[in-house]
């Protein structure tokens, strides 16, 4: 099996044993397949899309270098297996072995459970191939790191609904760290310190929150600071 992983980290192996893609326009045509598996791309588009700036011989010449770069990489067995190319276009085959970290995050569903999520959720390590700044990868970035928040949001929910407390601290860190500091994953601490009988915790914890948020110019939403007073003011047991 291919293992691809784009999320915060580049690295592609081969049963179990890392493949060293050296080139940087080998590994963005690579990425740019593999994110974009099942379809032909003609060489042309391609072309025109990773160098823009150059004439169409020299682009046209610069892909197949790429192209060459990668099947060396990747070895002939391997390219042959997994890169599909004629004179017109070139894709990565879908149908192939392979696992791909963004593609995993993508198949999260509605009923996913919370096991699942943290299954998949576990790859995401940051932004899509970081250290890359083509305009495709920005558009695909955001559209992958918007899927991370989404089923981190669903992740919390599910876990509060089941009192999965523990749990909750860590993925709501997790999302802290990888998130944008999202004030979701503040109120969920709050309110897991506060069934753990920590008030003191909910305390310090809504105090992260302020100040992180400060650091973007905004003050804790009304549902955060309703849930604050209500938790300093509550005795319930969670």
């Amino acid at each position: 099996m291919l293992e691809v992983r784009l999320l915060g980290t580049y690295e592609v192996k081969h049963q179990k044993k890392l493949i060293s893609i050296a080139s940087h326009p080998a590994q963005m045509l690579f990425a740019y397949l593999v994110l974009n598996m099942g379809k032909s791309h003609r060489r042309e588009k391609l072309a025109g899309m990773f160098w823009p700036d150059s004439l169409e011989q020299t682009a046209r010449e610069n892909l197949r270098h790429a192209l060459w770069r990668l099947r060396k990489a990747l070895g002939t067995d391997i390219a042959d297996r997994y890169i599909q190319t004629d004179d017109l276009s070139i894709k990565f085959d879908s149908t192939s072995d392979y696992w791909l970290d963004a593609a995993a995050l993508e198949a999260l569903d509605e009923s996913s459970t919370a096991d699942e999520l943290i299954a998949t959720l576990a790859h995401y390590q940051g932004e899509l191939l970081p250290g890359f700044y083509e305009e495709w990868v920005t558009l695909e970035r955001e559209h992958l790191f918007s899927s991370f928040e989404h089923q981190m949001a669903r992740l919390m929910s599910v876990l509060e609904t089941e009192k999965r407390w523990l749990d909750i601290l860590d993925w709501a860190e997790r999302w802290n760290k990888l998130g944008q500091k999202p004030e979701p994953a503040y109120r969920v601490l709050m309110l897991a310190h506060a069934a753990k009988g920590e008030m003191s915790r909910v305390a310090a914890t809504y105090e992260r929150c302020v100040k992180s948020l400060r650091e973007f110019g905004v003050e804790p939403s009304e549902p955060t600071k309703e849930l604050y007073q209500k938790l300093k003011d509550s005795k319930e047991t969670f």
